[in-house]
C-alpha cells in the first residue's frame, strides 16, 4: 500500500513539475511573442462591460459601439501621451543644454564656498584642498561629456528601435479592434472546443484570472494611494511647489519595479546636498527611506490580503516571479499560485490540504 502511495506521489510531482515547465516556457518564451495579442485580447477584456452597457441602453450595433469606444480610447490616449512626451522631452532638452551652465553658475561657486570656509579654518590644507577641486572639475566635466555620449546613444537606439516597435503597436490596436468587435464570438469558439468537465475547468479558470488580476489592480491602487499621501505630505512639509501633483508623478513611478521613487528622491537629494540646501537633502533623503520602508512592509501583506496568500508566501512568489521572469514574473507567479489555491479550495484540482 505505501508503494502505491509513493508511486502515485511520484507520478502526481512529476505531472505538476511538467505543467509548470510548460507555464514557465509559454510564459517566458511565447508570451512575449505574443504580446500585442494579449495586450488587445485585455483592452477587448476592459472595454467589454461598458460596451455591454451601451449596447443594451441604446440598442446600437455592438460592433459600431466597440468601433467609437476605442477610436474614443485610442485618441484620448494619444493626445494625453502626446502632451506628456512633449513636456518630458522639453523639460530633458532645457536640463540637457543647460547642464554646463548650471555647473558654472551653482555648483562650482556652491564648492568654492565650501572649500573657501574650509581653508578659512584649516589653512594648512590650502594644497589639498585646491587640488581636490581641480580633480573635481575634471570629473564633472567628463561624467557630463559620458552624459552627453549616453544620450546620443539612447536616442540613437531608440530610433533603431521604431520600425519595430510600430509594428507591434499596429498589430497591437488592430487586434484589440477584433477582439473587442467579436468578443462573443471568439469565445463561443473557444469553448466549443471543450466539453463537460473541461468547459467547468476553462470557465473556473476565467472566471478566478480575471477576479484574481481585479483584486491585484485594487491592492496595486491601494499601495499608490499611500505613496502618494506620503510623497504629498513629505514635499508639502519641505514646502515643494506643486507638492499634490509631484507626489503623484513620483507615486506612479514609485510602483515601476525598475525605478521607483530612489530614480526621483536620490538624485534631487544628490543635487540639493551640491548646492548646499542642505534641508531639501536631508528631506529627500528621509522621504525615499520612509516611503521604501512602508512599501517593502505593505506591499506583501496588502497584495497577500487581496487574492488569499500568507504575506511571507506572497513575498517568496514575488522575488521568485522576479528572479525568472523579471518585471512580468512579479505580479504572474502570484496570480497563478491564487488560481491554483482557488481551485484546490472549490475541489476542482486536490494539489494540497
Amino acid at each position: 500500500m505505501n508503494l502505491e502511495k509513493q508511486k502515485a506521489f511520484i507520478i502526481h510531482f512529476a505531472y505538476i513539475t511538467l505543467i509548470l515547465g510548460l507555464v514557465y516556457v509559454s510564459i517566458k518564451f511565447f508570451l512575449p511573442l505574443l504580446m500585442p495579442f494579449v495586450i488587445g485580447m485585455i483592452i477587448a477584456l476592459v472595454f467589454r462591460p461598458l460596451i455591454d452597457i451601451i449596447h443594451d441602453k441604446t440598442r446600437v450595433k455592438r460592433s459600431f459601439v466597440s468601433i467609437f469606444a476605442l477610436i474614443l480610447f485610442y485618441g484620448i490616449l494619444v493626445l494625453l501621451l502626446s502632451m506628456i512626451g512633449l513636456k518630458v522631452f522639453t523639460y530633458i532638452e532645457n536640463l540637457f543644454y543647460s547642464l554646463p551652465m548650471l555647473y558654472e553658475d551653482m555648483i562650482e561657486p556652491a564648492i568654492r564656498t565650501i572649500a573657501d570656509n574650509l581653508i578659512l579654518h584649516f589653512p594648512g590644507i590650502e594644497i589639498y584642498v585646491e587640488e581636490f577641486l581641480n580633480n573635481t572639475s575634471e570629473t564633472i566635466f567628463a561624467y557630463l561629456k559620458t552624459i552627453s555620449s549616453n544620450v546620443v546613444s539612447a536616442i540613437t537606439g531608440i530610433a533603431g528601435q521604431l520600425p519595430a516597435l510600430l509594428i507591434k503597436l499596429i498589430f497591437t490596436i488592430v487586434s484589440s479592434f477584433f477582439f473587442t468587435i467579436d468578443y462573443y464570438r471568439i469565445g463561443d469558439f473557444l469553448m466549443r472546443q471543450f466539453k463537460g468537465n473541461q468547459k467547468a475547468m476553462v470557465l473556473k479558470l476565467k472566471a478566478n484570472g480575471i477576479g484574481t488580476l481585479g483584486k491585484f489592480i485594487k491592492a496595486y491602487s491601494l499601495i499608490i494611494m499611500i505613496t502618494f499621501f506620503e510623497l504629498s505630505i513629505g514635499f508639502w512639509i519641505l514646502k515643494i511647489p506643486n507638492a499634490f501633483v509631484l507626489g503623484a508623478l513620483v507615486a506612479i513611478v514609485d510602483i515601476l519595479p525598475i525605478l521607483g521613487t530612489g530614480a526621483i528622491l536620490l538624485p534631487w537629494s544628490i543635487i540639493a546636498f551640491i548646492l548646499g540646501n542642505f534641508k531639501i537633502g536631508i528631506g529627500m533623503l528621509l522621504l525615499y527611506i520612509v516611503v521604501t520602508a512602508v512599501r517593502q512592509s505593505i506591499e506583501p501583506k496588502i497584495v497577500g490580503k487581496q487574492i488569499g496568500l500568507h504575506p511571507i508566501i506572497t513575498l517568496i512568489l514575488m522575488y521568485v516571479g522576479a528572479q525568472l521572469m523579471g518585471v512580468l514574473g512579479l505580479l504572474l507567479l502570484p496570480i497563478i499560485a491564487t488560481i491554483i489555491k482557488t481551485l484546490n479550495d472549490e475541489g476542482t484540482i486536490n494539489l494540497f490540504k
